[in-house]
This record gives C-alpha cells, structure tokens and sequence, in this order.
C-alpha cells in the first residue's frame, strides 16, 4: 500500500474564510470554516469565529478534539466533573488537546479567532450539548 500525502496551505485558505468562504450554522449564528481533510480515521477543518461567536459546551463520547491556534485570540473553557470551569487560551502556536466526555466550549477573545481542530477516530464522532451552572444555555 502506497502511502498517502497530502499539502495544506493555510494562509489560501484563511484568505478564503476572509472572501467569505463556506460557512456553517452553529445555534443560530453562522460560523465561517473550510474542510482541511477527511479520511476513514481523521477529519480535520479551520474555523473562524468573529467577535462575540462561540461554539456552546458540548462533550464528545469518544473522539479527542485538537484544537491548533492559527490566527487571533480565542479561549477553550472546559468544565471537571464537579463543573469547575477553567480556560484555555487559544492563540497562534498553542495546541488544546479536548480528550473525550470532556465538556467544551469555543469562543474569540478578539476581533476574530482561526484555529484548525483536528478529530479522531473519525467513525465515533457525536456531539452532546452540556449544561453547567457555569456553562451558558
């Protein structure tokens, strides 16, 4: 079996999100992303979220989330088990790695946050929203 290669340029594509790219919508509001890659085990996408866009807590039952900071500031809050809240900053060169049945939530601390979020295995992918007396609705 021939291994597989593949070549991103993420400066193309974040000029894309720019031009107004393809975009999903995401409890109402409409969030600007490009798919990167998906094979049988990974998937991969750049996202950009402007100023006050978030993507509300939710969990994953067994996927881990990557998250890597390409452009801006943003910040990961996760909740423990007992629901204490903590932040994560998300920023150009910093990586958050969101391990499974751990509620998250993304959101931009600027202008506009560009992170890539890598997810694996691919097959197991699901979402569950997540409430917390922290955690807005």
């Amino acid at each position: 079996m021939k291994p597989a290669m593949a070549f991103f340029d993420l400066r193309q594509i974040l000029a894309s999100l720019e031009e107004g790219g393809r975009s999903i919508d995401v409890a109402g509001q409409q969030i600007a992303c490009a798919t990167l890659f998906e094979t049988s085990r990974s998937q991969a996408a750049v996202f950009r979220l402007r100023a006050g866009q978030r993507i509300p807590a939710h969990t994953h039952s067994a996927i881990d989330d990557i998250f890597f900071g390409v452009r801006g500031r943003g910040r990961i809050r996760t909740w423990d088990e007992h629901g204490a809240a903590r932040d994560h900053a998300l920023e150009p060169g910093t990586v958050v790695l969101v391990e499974p049945e751990t509620p998250h939530e993304v959101s931009c601390a600027e202008d506009d946050v560009c992170y890539v979020l890598l997810q694996a295995p691919k097959e197991w992918y699901d979402s569950h929203r997540y409430s917390s007396p922290g955690a807005p609705a």
